[in-house]
C-alpha cells in the first residue's frame, strides 16, 4: 500500500495540531494585565481630638481629668473611595493596652471621592478613667477597614 504524498502531509499536519492542543491543555489562557489606575487621588487623613464641649475645636493634645466629659474624635478623611466603610477608633492606654474600641460604618457612592467626617467620643468623667486617675499619654488610633490610617497622643492630666 503506497500512501501518497498529500495524506502524509495531512496526516502531519494533524499530528502536530493534536500536540498543540495536549500542550495547551485544550484551554484558552489570557496572559494580559489590565491597564494601571490612574489619577486616583491619595487618601488623607486629619485627627482632631476634643474635649466634647469645646465648640468647633480645632483640636487639642492636653486634657484634664477635673473638667473633661468625654473625648470627641473627629477623623476628617480627604479623597475617600467609594463603597461601604468602617472606621474603628481605638484608645490605647499609656502601657499600650486597648481601654475601649468604637466602630463607625458609612458609605461614599459609587464612582466618587468622598469627605466624609466620621466623629465618636468616649466617656471620661465618672468611668473608671477618673476613678482610678488613668492619666498619662494615651494614643488614640485610627483604622480604616482593617488597616491603621493614623494615631495621635493626647495627654490625660489629673
Amino acid at each position: 500500500m503506497k500512501a501518497s504524498k498529500n495524506s502524509f502531509s495531512l496526516i502531519a499536519l494533524m499530528v502536530a495540531v493534536a500536540a498543540t492542543t495536549v500542550g495547551l491543555g485544550g484551554c484558552a489562557t489570557n496572559t494580559s494585565t489590565p491597564p494601571p489606575v490612574t489619577n486616583v487621588p491619595p487618601l488623607g487623613l486629619t485627627l482632631r481630638v476634643c474635649d466634647s464641649g469645646t465648640p468647633n475645636c480645632a483640636g487639642e493634645a492636653n486634657f484634664s481629668l477635673g473638667s473633661l466629659r468625654d473625648l470627641q474624635v473627629n477623623a476628617d478623611w480627604k479623597n475617600m473611595p467609594g463603597g461601604t466603610h468602617t472606621q474603628e477608633i481605638a484608645f490605647l492606654l499609656p502601657n499600650g493596652v486597648v481601654y475601649q474600641t468604637l466602630s463607625h460604618g458609612f458609605g461614599i457612592a459609587e464612582g466618587t471621592f468622598g469627605a466624609p467626617t466620621v466623629s465618636d467620643a468616649m466617656p471620661v468623667a465618672g468611668t473608671y478613667i477618673t476613678q482610678r486617675e488613668l492619666t498619662g499619654d494615651w494614643t488614640v488610633q485610627i483604622s480604616l477597614d482593617g488597616a491603621v490610617a493614623g494615631a495621635q497622643k493626647v495627654q490625660l492630666q489629673p
